[in-house]
This record gives structure tokens, sequence and C-alpha cells, in this order.
């Protein structure tokens, strides 16, 4: 098949499993090449395949081990994120999908990766969210050319000097913060105190870097990237799927306020919250980035179980239209938000349907050992900012709304735009309790 990056082949989904942990045919190698990582302002994708794996590693572990101490700052910055962008229209307004779910995301991780300062910090806000989105034009764009003509167009082309622009604008507003958190350090061990703790990825990729040289700038610039570019776009589609079935919402609502009043904010709450894990999980399913997925390049000659034969350096891709198949998921083309909540019920289904579950019929987040490593702070992440957005507004699609498809991918269109109105929650998410194990609500003038 031939596509944007040239030929390549496509698997079926009776390879997945086949797949799970080949590394022979490697999403590493993939996602470096396609975009372009030995080229200036691209330098970032390297960290894919940086030994010690410090940006998967901290992703997965420092991310998830973290989960409880998170969910403050979250809520807390979706309650400020929410009213910045959305305010308190009693009527009827308009306002596009895409950039707002942008900007909501790109605030919340930002409030996770660096703190309550930099996550307001409009500069770097700004360079997160054009470099999320830059990046994917300033690849495709490399892609169209001969790999000997790139260098010479990544100097060239407009939006490839976008990318070494953020690069360095990136460098002037981190490096004095990580200069004076080393002087802090160095205060507080020359006065005998202990070495202060800041609990974010500045901190977390410095532990897992184990001694290891990196460019802390540019681990900054990629995690933002990778926690950003496909959040915001689910949160999007999750959105519009349920504002077009309003007795979705309605069901979801009474199910937020029966956990957060019984749990208020914790891991376990958010687990709990199954029909809303369910609505984001069918979501992923019934409308997809791509059908094209499971991006691999064979590392090495390979002959498959079906005796298909990859030439090394061969670009491969799985479809993902067993998600549509009427045989996995009954009536495949309706959105149903109860389907993995049901799933969930039927024995053996309690952790296979759950949204951060990867199995070979759910390839949203990937599959096996290159499955998102961050997506159990994804999911997390996503939940809060419905929360937010479901209990505070009402959400409905005025117009016939139709995705903007572009070669294999099927994306929100910039210009598609949601209705939203204030209204008065029944709880009070911001003063919801977050200790951990026990936790209360404060009703909004109820008993």
């Amino acid at each position: 098949m031939t596509t944007a990056l040239g030929e390549v082949t496509v698997l079926p989904p009776s390879l997945i499993p086949e797949m799970r942990n080949m590394t022979d045919l490697n999403f590493r190698e993939a996602i470096t090449t396609e975009f372009h990582s030995t080229l200036p302002g691209f330098e970032v994708f390297g960290f894919f395949k940086l030994p010690g794996h410090i940006l998967q590693t901290v992703a997965r572990k420092q991310l998830t081990q973290h989960t409880n101490t998170i969910l403050e700052p979250l809520s807390s910055e979706a309650a400020f994120a929410t009213d910045l962008i959305f305010g308190n229209p009693p009527g009827w307004q308009q306002i596009p999908v895409k950039e707002s779910m942008l900007d909501l995301i790109g605030r919340l991780s930002s409030r996770v990766f660096l703190g309550p300062d930099l996550c307001r910090n409009d500069a770097w806000l700004r360079i997160t969210k054009r470099f999320t989105t830059t990046s994917f034009a300033a690849a495709a764009k490399l892609n169209l050319f001969p790999s000997t003509l790139r260098p010479l167009i990544n100097w060239l082309d407009p939006s490839c000097r976008q990318m070494r622009s953020f690069i360095s604008q990136a460098n002037e507003i981190l490096l004095p913060v990580f200069e004076s958190r080393l002087k802090v350090r160095e205060a507080a061990k020359i006065a005998g105190k202990p070495t202060p703790a800041f609990h974010d990825t500045i901190e977390w990729a410095e532990m897992e870097s184990q001694g290891m040289a990196y460019d802390p700038v540019a681990f900054q610039m990629i995690i933002s990237f990778v926690a950003i570019h496909t959040t915001y776009d689910l949160l999007g589609r999750t959105l519009i799927l349920v504002a077009q079935h309003p007795e979705a919402i309605d069901s979801l609502r009474q199910e937020i306020i029966r956990v957060l009043k019984a749990e208020g904010w914790s891991k376990t709450s958010l687990n709990h919250m199954k029909l809303l894990d369910s609505a984001v999980k069918e979501a992923q399913r019934i409308w997809p980035t791509t059908v094209l997925t499971l991006r691999r390049v064979a590392v090495k000659d390979i002959t498959l179980f079906d005796g298909t034969f990859i030439r090394k350096g061969k670009r491969t891709f799985t479809h993902c239209l067993n998600m549509m198949d009427p045989e996995v998921y009954p009536n495949p083309e309706k959105f149903d938000i109860h389907r993995f909540k049901q799933l969930r019920e039927q024995s053996g289904g309690e952790s296979k349907a759950q949204l951060v579950t990867t199995t070979p019929e759910h390839v949203g987040f990937g599959y096996g050992m290159f499955a998102c490593p961050g997506r159990f702070f994804a999911s997390n992440e996503i939940k809060i900012a419905l929360c937010h957005l479901l209990l505070k507004y009402d959400w409905k699609i005025t117009e016939d709304f139709k995705p903007m498809i572009i070669g294999d991918s099927s994306l929100i269109d910039p210009a598609t735009t949601i209705a939203f109105r204030r209204r008065k929650e029944e709880i009070d998410l911001e003063c919801l309790q977050f200790d951990e194990g026990v936790a209360f609500a404060v009703d909004n003038g109820q008993v």
C-alpha cells in the first residue's frame, strides 16, 4: 500500500498477537524515522530510542506511582482552566472543539509535569501546543522528499524552521528553572538540610536517567508532545460523541455525582467510574484517529508465522477494522457508552474491557510491549477533565458533524464547534477531599 510515508505493508489484525513482544518489528525505530530525529528541530524524538528509556519509564512508572498525589493538582487546574476557557455563559455559546481541548489538556499536563508556575506561563503553553501540532505537519512535509534532500528542506521549510524556534524558546524558558533548582539543592546541602523534593517530571527524569547525560529541555518538549497530542484528541472526540447523545450525558453525570459524593477524588474513585471509562473507550473504538495503527519498522528480515516476509527497513502497519467487526462488537456502528461496562460485568471481562487495557480487539492505546506507557495518566486526566466539563456545562452539537478525512486519518476539523452553557453543578468539585483512602464531598446546597 502506498501512503504519505511511501510504500508500507499493512498486516491483518490476526497477526497482532504474534507482534505482542516482537522487538524486530520496532515502534521506536518507526517513530524516530517518521519524525526525523537526526535533524535539527526534531532531536527531541530521539528520546524514543535513548538508552535507558527515560521517557517510557517516567510515563509508565513515575506518573503511575504518583497517581494519588497528582489528582489534586489535576482537578485544581481543571477548575481554573475550564473557567478560563469556557467561562460562565448563561446562554448557549459556541467554541472550537480542537483548540479548546488542546488548551485544556496542555494546561493540565503542564501542571503535573512542571508545577503551578509554568503551567500558567502563556509563552510555555503556546510553545507546547504549537510544537505538538506543527511537528506533524513539518514531519509529513519532509516525508514527501527523498531522504537525501530532507536536511536541505529542513533548513528551508517554514514549519521546520518553526520547530527549531520552539526548541530555542523552550530553552530560554526552562534553563533558568533548572538552574534555580540546582541552586536550591546546593543551598540545602550546604545548610545540612534535606534535599527539596519537587515531585514533577523534571525531578523524575533526573532520577530515571541514573546519571546518563540527556537534554532536560528536550525531555520536557517530548513528554509534553506525547501527553498532549493523543489525549486532547480523545477528549474532544468523547465530548462530541456524548454531546450527540443527551441521554449519555445524563447517565454519566449520575455516575460521577454518585461516586464523588461517596469517595471524593482518588485513584479508586476514578476506577469506580466504570460508565465514564466505558464511554471514553467506546469513543476510541468507534472513531479511531486512523485505520492504520501499530506502526513498526523491521530492524531485520522477518518471516511471520503465516509466511509473510518483511524485509529489513520496511514499514508496517496493522489495520484496526476489527474494532468495527460485528462478531466482536454487536451493532458496531452504534455509539454505546454501556458497551465496555457491560463487557466488564461478564466473566473474565473486568480487566479486559477497561480503558487502559490493550487487546488485539481494541488497539486504541497500541498493544504489547510498545503499548502507550502513559495511558494510565491519560485515562485519569481525561476522566477528571470530563467530570468538570459534564458537571459544570451543558453540551450540544448544533450542526451536522463530520470528521475531517486526510488519507487514512479521521480528525477533528479545526472549524468544528460545540455549543455549551453554564449549569449549576450538583457537587462542588473544588471542595472534594483528596486524602488517599478517606475522601468525602461537599454538596452544593444539598444534603
